[in-house]
């Protein structure tokens, strides 16, 4: 645990390893190592071999390594991943950004999917795996950071199940809007690992391995200590690259950043008719535009590659234009046939016009498969896009490897200011940028290039950025309000009192860095905990009682969404205020719209669109109710007239969202008076918002007891906005089919196909009727492996382990073939009465083909209705539930358990615990494969049987 300076090449020298010594040393599995060898490399990088060999990472020492883009780190801990896995433990990925999360889970899916490693994601808005995650059903748990802290609040011990916990981006505590939450969950991680929590006589188990990766930092300020992490840093890269910036007469001076060789090459300069000589914006504008154009141009003349960072969407998308224009290109006809049937939208028009000349963009405002389609043929070997104008989110994480890198802006908007202004990007932002030049496989040195157009600007920015040091770690949770820390610790049950939270904050990074070291600060500190706990307490998310704080079931609601806690708020008034049981789905999405985190979303309403009244007009036609309840007190909570209009045109452009209107009609309708009409990013974005805003409405809703139709209604209304589709295609936008659009889910819904059983059932030329071929393939393969995912998987691993200890795996078999109700309840009971079971089960006598067979079963907790479901019967409905209960309520059960093959839908276990909170009984649906689980847990020694 040092500050010490980075390793430099000497440290390096020596160190080697290959691909096929990991086999030797490690036994690795030849699969994994034919994967590695295909994909990576067959030689280790410095940084990997060093991490291995020094640092022991694939012996369980925890460790933080800081290196820059491309040297190898996020291998590394995929290393470690596997390793942990043959091990039989879990691993859980943590990342900053959904957009990383996605590419990382594609990744580990696409490499081992097929080797048969269960790979899941978990983020704000994919959770149909947050349940498998909760009880350990995966084997790597691929998630954003605040994801793991709601997780948190249903599980404060979930973390400790696994054997590695990989944190990506570590230095992300620095950030604005991500760092508080990245240190909870850091806190929270050692805070539980601590002996001294553990208590007298309570089971410590193993603690999992921790691996950081960080960018290049200049110092680690303390945070190796904190954590107590082994450190690895470094600033060597794989291939040099040089970082520069070009004069206006052509000439580009650039400074090695690992030997730190300055050299200066000359460029072909600009025409002196082009050069700027007003100092207008409009000129400036237009000289900035075609000196980017000329160097653009020179710079593939040499054959190169080039990437180009822009500070808005919008620039990237009219440089692009403008590039494919001025350059002339071929087209990147594969890119071209692979976009043809996405969505249609305004972005998507553009980058098809601009990549028939050669050159695409990258932003937000494509779809997720779009920018994925750009990525994979941008890194192709001959490329045909060889121009790529880019965000700067690009710059983290996202692999693109090119010749040159080009930073044409060099401002980015104030997070801290309260109107909008624009500041100068810091040296680590530019770093991030940079580091994207260069490519690995090819060996190729990278350049980086930034303008300037006088001697002073050189000088300046040479000292700023390529001279820049990259910032230490730091803290910015002592800046916080503590307000959502205080609820989230409370809620997990990591704190239950305020003296807990003092000692909690204490053990922080900030209580490090901060509270520890200045008395003051300390004392602010408390003050923040006892103002965040009384406004909690006024809002009835957490109670006091004799100094012990409890978070109210409403509160825990708060604290597992992840809202913050004065979202929330404006959203329990909103329903205070409304009848739910009576709203209609307009009111729904009106006041979901009503929340603090959309004020990043920069959604748009014209000055004169506003004093139109268009949108108000609008409104009574398609509301046939009475709007004014809900608006006039929107307004009195808002106290601005256009704030509410502003929202009331959010709930009509979701209205025609969820009836499957294309993005670009939505786009044309909704940005009709703004020349930049291309808003597709901003549709999704805000449809992603309200549909987690809907889930928790449901949630207040069970809360509350609401009847279980608007609790229905409400989840369904939020798949529904999250997918942009009608309730019936829903069930297949759930499937997450790559290129299988909003549209081509209508026509299916439209065609009768609206079930995974549906597509199961059909032909795939009858699908091709439907969709393009290619896509009706993948919408059957997914459906497929959906269903053998979970079942072929366990019963591969389940036999295997009672193969090695010597036990008959025919028990198990039967469970898992059966097809009818009869081979299925036989072969479970065959496992019941098995020596290692011996559950006593009474038949009861009631069997139906329709319903199932049930059983008594008496234990020392009480008495348990069992009930083994049809195979196949994947959904329960309420007439399941009621004959059930009506049934089984003569027996006096403890609890009611249905068992059913291969799993239940989400719908079913929202049921079974409505059932069970409106009958004060529990209610539990086991897959069989989960009871298969059990009972091997059992013969190998580890658990008891337990239902």
């Amino acid at each position: 645990m040092t500050d010490n300076p980075f390793m430099s090449s000497k440290s390096d020298a020596g160190v080697s390893m290959t691909v096929q010594e990991l086999q030797e040393l490690y036994h690795f599995d030849a699969e994994i190592i034919r994967i590695w060898t295909e994909r990576e490399s067959e030689e280790l990088l410095p940084i990997q071999a060093l991490a291995i060999q020094k640092h022991r990472i694939l012996e369980g020492q925890d460790l933080l390594v800081s290196a820059p883009t491309s040297s190898g780190k996020t291998f590394l801990a995929e290393i470690a991943a596997i390793h942990t896995i043959f091990k039989r433990r879990k691993v859980i990925y943590l990342l900053p950004l959904k957009a990383l999360a996605e590419e990382k889970y594609a990744d580990f899916s696409e490499k081992y999917e097929e080797f048969g490693l269960n790979v899941v994601i978990s983020t704000g808005d994919r959770t149909e795996w947050d349940t498998a995650i909760e009880r350990g059903d995966f084997q790597i748990a691929v998630m954003v950071f605040e994801k793991a802290n709601r997780l948190l609040v249903r599980n404060k011990n979930f973390l400790d199940h696994s054997g590695l916990i990989i944190v990506d981006e570590i230095q992300m505590t620095a950030d604005f809007s991500r760092g508080s939450s990245l240190e909870m969950l850091l806190t929270s991680i050692r805070y539980t690992r601590d002996p001294a929590l553990q208590g007298p006589g309570k089971f410590s188990r193993p603690h999992p391995q921790l691996i950081a990766l960080s960018a290049v930092i200049s110092g680690l300020n303390h945070f190796d200590e904190w954590l107590g992490l082994d450190v690895l840093l470094s600033d060597s890269r794989p291939v040099e690259l040089y970082e520069g910036i070009l004069r206006p007469d052509g000439s580009f001076t650039s400074r090695a950043c690992f030997s730190k060789h300055v050299r200066t090459e000359q460029f072909t300069p600009l025409p002196d008719y082009q050069q700027s000589h007003s100092s207008s914006p409009a000129d400036q504008r237009e000289y900035h535009d075609k000196r980017l154009e000329h160097y653009v141009s020179c710079l593939l003349s040499r054959g190169e590659q080039v990437l180009i960072f822009r500070k808005w969407k919008w620039l990237t998308r009219t440089s692009a234009l403008r590039l494919a224009r001025y350059l002339q290109l071929p087209p990147a006809l594969e890119a071209l046939e692979a976009l043809q049937n996405m969505e249609d939208s305004i972005s998507k028009a553009m980058l098809l016009e601009s990549l028939r000349h050669g050159v695409a963009f990258h932003n937000a405002d494509l779809g997720r498969g779009e920018r994925r389609i750009i990525e994979e043929y941008f890194k192709t070997n001959a490329s045909k896009i060889r121009v790529l104008c880019a965000t700067s989110t690009l710059a983290m994480g996202v692999n693109l490897p090119v010749n040159t890198v080009i930073i044409n802006d060099l401002e980015k908007p104030d997070p801290y200011a309260e109107i909008f202004q624009e500041v100068p990007i810091s040296p680590s932002d530019y770093k991030n940028m940079s580091g994207r030049a260069g490519r690995l496989k090819h060996r190729d040195e990278g350049r980086s290039i930034i303008f300037s157009d006088t001697a002073a600007d050189e000088r300046i920015l040479w000292r700023h950025y390529i001279e820049g040091q990259f910032p230490q770690l730091k803290s910015l949770l002592a800046d916080s309000r503590l307000l959502n820390e205080s609820l989230f610790l409370t809620a997990t049950g990591l704190c239950r009192s305020q003296q807990d939270l003092h000692e909690f904050m204490k053990r922080s990074y900030a209580g490090t860095l901060v509270w520890n070291q200045e008395p003051q600060a300390f004392v602010r500190m408390q003050h923040a905990i006892e103002e965040a706990l009384s406004y909690c307490i006024e809002h009835e998310l957490i109670v006091r009682s004799e100094g012990i704080l409890h978070v109210t079931e409403i509160g825990r609601i708060c604290a597992a969404q992840g809202v913050s806690v004065e979202s929330f708020v404006l959203l329990k008034r909103f329903f205070q205020h409304c009848d739910p049981e009576a709203c209609d789905v307009w009111e729904f999405l009106f006041i979901a719209v009503h929340n603090r985190e959309l004020d990043d979303l920069h959604f748009r309403l014209a000055q004169t669109a506003y004093e139109s009244g268009e949108y108000w007009r609008v409104l009574r036609e398609v509301h046939a109710g009475s709007c004014e309840s809900l608006t006039q007190y929107s307004e009195a909570l808002l106290q601005s007239r256009f704030e509410v209009t502003r929202r009331v045109k959010m709930s009509l452009l979701l209205l025609d969202w969820i009836q499957g209107k294309s993005l670009h009609e939505l786009e044309v309708k909704y940005g009709q008076f703004y020349r930049d009409k291309s808003y597709s990013g901003v549709i999704r974005s805000l449809a992603e918002n309200v549909a987690w805003i809907l889930r928790i409405l449901q949630e207040i809703a069970v809360a509350r007891g609401l009847r279980s139709d608007v609790v229905e209604q409400l989840h369904r209304l939020s798949k529904m906005v999250l997918f942009g589709v009608e309730d019936r295609a829903v069930e297949l936008a759930e499937l997450y089919v790559p290129g299988l659009t909003r549209g081509m889910l209508m026509r299916l819904a439209e065609h009768g196909y609206t079930r995974e059983e549906h597509v199961l059932e059909a032909d795939l030329e009858e699908l091709m009727r439907v969709l393009p071929r290619e896509i009706a393939f993948r919408v059957q393969e997914r459906v497929y492996k959906k269903y053998r995912r979970t079942e072929s998987r366990r019963l591969m691993d389940q036999k295997l382990r009672l193969e090695l200890l010597g036990y008959d795996t025919k028990r198990l078999s039967r469970i898992y073939s059966a097809s009818n109700l009869t081979e299925f309840h036989e072969a479970l009971v065959q496992l019941f009465q098995s020596p290692q079971v011996t559950l006593l089960l009474q038949d009861v006598g009631s069997t139906s083909e329709d319903w199932g067979k049930d059983y008594l079963l008496e234990e020392e907790r009480g008495r348990t209705l069992l009930r083994i479901l049809p195979p196949q019967l994947h959904e329960l409905n309420e007439d399941d539930c009621a004959t059930l209960f009506s049934r089984g309520i003569q027996y006096n059960p403890t609890r009611f358990l249905l068992i059913g093959r291969p799993d239940f839908t989400e719908a079913s276990y929202r049921l079974g615990q409505q059932f069970a909170k409106s009958y004060h009984k529990e209610v539990l649906l086991y897959p069989a494969y989960e009871i298969c689980e059990r009972y091997v847990l059992a013969l190998e020694g580890t658990a008891d049987f337990e239902l």
